[in-house]
């Protein structure tokens, strides 16, 4: 099976970059801009899609359907996708690459066999193309090895074979550290201020954790930019936990601190508008007032 037409939806921070590799790979990409936002249609031209108009007029044109957004409306879309293909009577391949529980993708998949497609579970891991070292895609199921000639240099595909799950599996995985480690620092830091000991917690990760430190000054600032995405992402890892019988509370603490996250004046950046002078100090005091608000709302 080989593919000429890719449709990529959508075209947010990593589909528009995977969508950009594609094109530079010889693919043609497509997506479906229509009642998008401005900020879709500028990072759809950034990386070269080619607008399809309406979601319809997109699954009749693709040989095959990466879906790349939100984990919240992995579902939704997957049931989008499925009555366009329907109507148009059209069965593309379609991979969900999105952060989403095994359990998720496997109701994801039986909602594209149901449309007669054939389904490929996906998961990325790393930095969007164009950031360094490329992001792997991994992908199984029973057609995961049509997906690899899309690798480039840009953009690695792993096959992890014929059965669905496994791919979101590794994400899963995956990202309960790199995310999960992201809200506990915050977390931490939170607590150091609320405790009235901030400065003197600062001064001691410095010295006896000055990597963990880096990575705080590195990553804190700008994590609300991504906040409510990720949010669904640690409920979905919870979910994950919580099928292979360990605990699914840390994932869900951890949605909590995206959710706060979300829920302050930082949230209205997105990764092109973040204020990259912002000092982790002023980040946390940011976080602190939106958790000081969220607890007088609460009462």
């Amino acid at each position: 099976m080989t593919y000429s037409t890719i449709a990529v939806m959508s075209p947010g921070d990593m589909g528009h970059a995977v969508g950009r590799a594609l094109r530079e790979s010889g693919f043609r990409v497509i997506t479906a801009l229509d009642g998008r936002s401005e900020r879709s249609r500028r990072l759809a031209e950034q990386g070269g899609l080619e607008d399809a108009g309406n979601l319809g007029q997109t699954i009749a044109q693709a040989d095959l359907v990466l879906s790349i957004m939100p984990p919240g409306a992995a579902v939704d879309f997957a049931e989008a996708a499925a009555a366009a293909m329907a109507a148009a009577n059209v069965t593309p391949v379609f991979a969900d690459c999105n952060a989403i529980a095994p359990a998720t993708t496997r109701r994801v998949g039986e909602i594209i066999g149901a449309a007669g497609a054939a389904f490929v579970d996906g998961g990325i891991i790393g930095a969007a193309p164009g950031k360094g070292t490329p992001p792997r895609l991994y992908v199984s199921g029973a057609q995961a090895e049509t997906l690899l000639p899309l690798g480039g240099p840009e953009l690695n595909v792993v096959c992890l074979g014929p059965e669905i799950g496994r791919a979101s599996a590794l994400k899963m995985s995956y990202a309960a550290l790199t995310k999960g480690t992201m809200t506990l620092d915050t977390a931490v830091l939170l607590l150091g201020r609320q405790l009235g000991v901030y400065d003197e917690l600062k001064s001691e990760l410095e010295s006896s954790q000055a990597a963990a430190f880096a990575r705080m000054e590195r990553r804190v600032p700008w994590l609300a930019a991504d906040a409510e995405r990720w949010t669904g992402e640690m409920e979905e890892i919870a979910a994950t936990f919580g099928a292979a019988g360990l605990p699914e509370n840390f994932h869900l603490a951890a949605a909590e601190i995206f959710r706060l996250l979300a829920a302050s004046p930082l949230a209205a950046e997105t990764r092109e508008s973040a204020d990259r002078g912002r000092t982790l100090d002023e980040a946390i005091r940011v976080f602190s007032d939106a958790l000081s608000a969220l607890r007088r709302a609460a009462q």
